[in-house]
């Protein structure tokens, strides 16, 4: 009878802690790979390169960086945006590092006929870590159609971006 009545009191003191541990927030996979994120209190680089014969098919680094600000501005509300006033120092200091983030998409043209192939690709983190984030398109197009493509890509790429972002500060 004692044997019987100890298995029932640990079966339900088993039961009350596998019912705590369920109501607890799990970690989900962002959290993991991009803990990075949670440090970042805003972000201070984001920016667009381009490579190959992008420029030759009308597209403009200036503009493309202009779109990807609006995205950012569009897909991260209530994150801030400001370039640090002296990047070097903030680079030199660790936990000011961690608190800013990157954003990074480079456009790699190939062609300037059709087929004209690219590679966009953004890499994201904060300054300490570097780039935690990477992602990025293929495809090709002809003239006309692949500066739209472009946009189109690094619109779908901030999208995803902010997902995993606010996912991995579990604020989605």
């Amino acid at each position: 009878m004692f044997r019987l009545l100890m298995h029932f009191l640990l079966a339900i003191a088993l039961a009350a802690g596998l019912s705590a541990f369920a109501d607890e927030k799990k970690p989900n996979i962002e959290s993991i790979f991009y803990s990075g994120f949670k440090t970042i209190d805003r972000f201070g680089l984001i920016n667009v390169s381009l490579q190959g014969s992008a420029e030759k098919l009308g597209l403009k680094k200036e503009e493309l960086t202009d779109y990807l600000r609006l995205r950012f501005k569009n897909n991260f509300a209530g994150m801030g945006f400001k370039e640090p006033e002296n990047l070097l120092e903030t680079f030199q200091d660790k936990e000011k590092a961690k608190k800013l983030g990157i954003i990074h998409v480079k456009v790699w043209t190939v062609g300037d006929d059709y087929p004209i192939a690219y590679h966009i690709a953004i890499n994201a983190g904060n300054l300490a870590n570097g780039r935690e984030y990477e992602t990025a398109f293929l495809g090709y197009g002809s003239k006309r159609n692949v500066p739209d493509s472009v946009r189109e890509s690094i619109s779908q790429l901030i999208d995803d971006l902010a997902v995993a972002f606010f996912k991995a500060r579990s604020e989605l």
